[in-house]
């Protein structure tokens, strides 16, 4: 049974932190989850209160060429849930928001492990950017 999609509200900042750390292994605290919802936009999906899918969006601009576009972050689904039409689901209410809020176009960051990931992206028209990242830690 399909849940609706809706937008995390203070009250769910703590089953949010649960599945964080879940489906992405990270320390995540209230805090920093608290900061976050502040200046973007969370998708979840719950079954019995129980976050089981979620998307973090956030709206950035492209100064150069003149574009909004969402940044999209901590997409993912609970395990047990997954082949279930659940990211599918966050992805036709991200598509409403494109074109409610005039956004040109989405962006997103995926391991290099997460093949099957991959595949769920190529098959909702997402291309490959070609792009090296380069990072320095201190």
């Amino acid at each position: 049974m399909y849940k609706e999609v809706e937008f995390l509200k203070k009250k769910d900042i703590v089953n949010y932190v649960e599945f964080i750390k879940r489906v992405f292994d990270y320390d995540a605290n209230i805090e920093i989850i608290e900061k976050l919802i502040r200046k973007n936009k969370v998708l979840i999906i719950k079954n019995d209160n129980k976050i089981i899918a979620s998307a973090m969006l956030e709206e950035r601009f492209e100064y150069i060429k003149n574009q909004k576009y969402y940044y999209i972050g901590y997409l993912g689904v609970l395990k047990e849930y997954r082949r279930k039409g659940y990211a599918t689901k966050l992805f036709d209410k991200i598509d409403e928001m494109v074109k409610e809020n005039n956004i040109c176009y989405l962006e997103l960051t995926s391991g290099n492990h997460r093949r099957d990931a991959h595949y769920f992206y190529k098959s909702k028209d997402f291309k490959i950017k070609d792009t090296t990242v380069f990072i320095k830690f201190y």
